[in-house]
């Protein structure tokens, strides 16, 4: 576990499992293959290509959660979370499913007094689940039109949760920039598995730093690099071309980048070998559901999400890990004394010593 603040990030120490890493001050935000060598020269990378994530991780979702519906008898009519739920990753598409969700509940303190920011929402079940255990209203981004609007759909069908849960289309980026995001007008923000999809770190933080108020927490889950690991080429196809990841980075990296956007009391957790064990089942488990699946869903979506499930198991047995990572964007009071730690005082009194009426001497006499 890492705790940082913006004062100590000169000294800035990463612990994980009970081992310290150092990282130094400046570091690079953008790598590049070097093709003479077998393994990249650095710990992590940042690529402005999207990579061929969309089709095969998420476009398939939209009509095997109604078919999944279908199957139930449930194709129209009211829904229930519990229904949901027992759809497992087509409702939950990052790892650990409600578990994780349960951890981002406790983690911020959620109840009915707050509003919640989810970036890269899906089809919503994150957002369906917190705001009907926690009380909180919630707003979700997410880029993808058809799974942003299935997820309003099935929103709709539980009932009132429709006025607590909504979400917005479009690029987190662009909305901030547009003013469609209103600035520092929510409590927390939440990202479960996105951030890795989106190049821009600096302007992806930036747009969540002014969403949220003076105070305000969140919780990000995202890939990072394993401590002390170096990617291999082929991993690095894998995350661009497979994943659709870009910006993948260690967990110092990632730390620095959020200090350099406001936040601070940055806390890391690494969930490198709770993921690998995750990922590894549920590999396992899919590839021996073929026949329910694809009666369900057809062998070409069976096919293609076992060879991605595969490519994930694969990655995390080797240089790739997770974290969680908390932390707040300073209050207002707050940030206007570490305004005044940084003013230079000087020799505000002329050097006038001033404690007998009607007599001064100057200190350097």
């Amino acid at each position: 576990v890492t705790v940082l603040s913006s004062m100590s990030a000169r000294r800035l120490a990463c612990f994980v499992n009970a081992r310290t890493f150092r990282v130094p001050w400046t570091t690079s935000t953008t790598f590049a293959r070097n093709p003479k060598l077998k393994h990249f020269q650095v710990r992590s990378f940042c690529s402005t290509q999207r990579g061929g994530m969309t089709e095969a991780m998420y476009n398939w979702r939209v009509a095997a959660i109604h078919n999944a519906l279908k199957e139930m008898g449930k194709e129209q009519g009211v829904l229930t979370v519990e229904d949901l739920m027992g759809l497992g990753h087509l409702d939950q598409y990052h790892y650990l499913g409600v578990e994780a969700n349960d951890h981002v509940i406790d983690i911020l303190g959620l109840d009915e007094t707050v509003h919640v920011l989810d970036i890269g929402s899906g089809i919503g079940g994150p957002a369906r689940y917190i705001a009907s255990k926690s009380g909180c209203r919630i707003t979700g981004v997410e880029l993808q039109q058809d799974i942003c609007l299935a997820g309003q759909e099935l929103t709709r069908r539980l009932p009132g949760l429709a006025e607590k849960v909504d979400f917005k289309v479009g690029d987190i980026i662009a909305l901030s920039q547009s003013g469609e995001l209103p600035k520092e007008f929510f409590d927390h923000f939440m990202s479960l598995l996105v951030f890795l999809h989106i190049p821009d770190r600096h302007g992806l933080l930036k747009a969540c730093y002014e969403a949220v108020k003076p105070g305000g927490t969140f919780v990000i889950e995202d890939f990072a690099a394993k401590p002390g690991s170096s990617f291999t080429e082929q991993e690095v196809a894998s995350l661009l071309d497979v994943v659709s990841a870009p910006n993948v980075s260690t967990p110092e990296k990632y730390s620095l980048d959020l200090i350099s956007a406001g936040f601070v009391d940055i806390e890391v957790v690494d969930l490198s070998s709770v993921w690998q064990k995750w990922t590894k089942a549920r590999h396992e488990l899919y590839a021996a559901s073929k026949e329910d699946t694809v009666k369900i869903h057809g062998e070409e979506i069976y096919n293609s999400r076992v060879k991605f499930y595969k490519v994930i198991d694969d990655l995390f047995a080797g240089n790739l890990g997770g974290v969680r990572i908390t932390g707040r964007k300073p209050s207002i009071l707050e940030a206007k004394l570490l305004s005044g730690r940084a003013k230079d005082m000087g020799d505000t009194s002329g050097g006038v010593v001033h404690i007998v009426e009607g007599k001064t001497v100057h200190r350097s006499r």
